[in-house]
């Protein structure tokens, strides 16, 4: 079997989704015997980068605080002092900025180029739009993750035979459910440390995981907690409720204000950024994720790869994702929202049943190693059809010589 060296460009190496996916992709690529390596065009350490130090695998770091400065001196001769070292044959650029700079590096330095699209309407927009139609023949393929992903590598310039539909994936084996001995111990250890006052008492525990930015929606899950709270209180002996959402971002101060307004700061907490997501999905009853935009987004298939019933806004492929496995919510809707909950949250049942459901449709469609699989076959194709794909390594040696 062939075996490639793959440079992958990132805007950035932060705690979210499409950083997350690139993650595993170099996890996966590595355990079949490819070489990966990793571009950053983040200026300073982020949040993600020890593990893929971790990993060994290979970070490049080329700071670029604008795409004006991507003809400079300095940033043409840090590309030929990458592309010399690593000698990719393939470059795949994630997130926009990375998309523009990746297609000036194979300037410099020639390899076949890959993008992924992760989302529909949040990164190309405005000026944006027409510099992704300008770099788009640049590029070889485009992978997208949804099908808005797709609909939007089209109107950003990609012909249909360049794209290929691959949803996200996780790994099965990194995201999976806990014994029931170790379950309860770790939900009495976060008990009490986020809700001290009453670490004691039964609870149910409705969760998310997410940066804490206007997309996800997180106040529509503030003022549903508020609402539920309120109605538990009313029948006594049920179980308490606990909400808690893992993330960090720049309206973290806000919500939290928000939560003390509503008066539910004793029972909602803001842990921050969490480095091992794995051991506390499994501890959630409930995961939630009332966002107003989405594509395929992994914090919802690692919550269902951890056997946890999901209830989440039915944006972009969510309803597809967790038809008959989960349960969509209109996007936005309030009462809808507090209506499903409270259906869900009184029927013990149901949320194991869910759980259960969610992990077998991720072992089914979702699993990091077919998903690993297709991404390796778009690679394929491209060297296949690219003509200098025999002169690669030999122009790269060339140009920074």
């Amino acid at each position: 079997m062939d075996r490639y060296r793959i440079l992958f460009f990132t805007s950035s190496l932060r705690t979210g989704g499409a950083e997350r996916h690139l993650l595993n992709l170099c996890r996966h690529l590595r355990s079949a015997g490819h070489e990966t390596a990793v571009c950053t065009l983040s200026p300073v350490e982020d949040g993600l980068e020890r593990f893929f130090l971790d990993e060994k695998i290979q970070i490049f770091r080329l700071p670029l605080g604008s795409l004006r400065f991507l003809p400079a001196p300095r940033t043409v001769s840090g590309i030929r002092r990458i592309a010399g070292i690593f000698k990719p044959q393939i470059v795949h650029a994630h997130l926009f900025h990375a998309e523009v700079a990746a297609a000036f590096a194979t300037l410099v330095a020639p390899a076949p180029l890959v993008a992924t699209r992760h989302s529909a309407g949040l990164e190309f927009r405005g000026w944006r739009t027409l510099a992704a139609r300008l770099v788009s023949p640049r590029f070889a393929a485009c992978i997208a993750v949804s099908k808005g992903a797709a609909e939007e590598a089209l109107r950003t310039g990609f012909p249909p035979a360049k794209i290929a539909l691959i949803p996200n994936a996780v790994d099965p084996g990194r995201f999976r459910p806990l014994a029931e001995a170790d379950r309860e111990k770790g939900r009495a250890a976060l008990a009490a440390e986020l809700y001290p006052e009453a670490a004691r008492r039964p609870f149910l525990l409705i969760g998310s995981a997410g940066g804490l930015k206007p997309v996800k929606n997180y106040p529509l899950m503030l003022r549903a907690a508020s609402r539920l709270a309120s109605e538990r209180a009313s029948r006594p002996g049920a179980p308490e409720l606990r909400f808690v959402i893992f993330g960090e971002g720049e309206e973290r101060s806000a919500y939290e204000r928000l939560g003390r307004e509503l008066g539910i700061d004793r029972i909602f907490s803001f842990p921050g950024s969490m480095d091992n997501l794995e051991a506390l999905y499994p501890l959630l009853d409930v995961f939630l994720l009332p966002s107003l935009n989405e594509g395929l987004p992994m914090a919802l298939l690692e919550a269902m790869s951890s056997g946890v019933a999901c209830v989440a806004s039915d944006v972009g492929d969510v309803g597809e994702v967790i038809a008959g496995a989960g349960v969509a919510a209109p996007p936005g809707d309030e009462d809808a929202l507090v209506e499903i909950l409270q259906r869900l949250i009184a029927q013990e049942d149901r949320i194991k049943e869910l759980g259960r459901k969610a992990r077998v449709r991720v072992l089914e469609r979702y699993n990091v190693d077919i998903w690993g699989e297709r991404i390796l076959a778009v690679y394929r194709s491209v060297l296949r059809r690219t003509p200098q794909k025999n002169e690669t390594s030999r122009l790269s040696r060339n140009i920074t010589e």
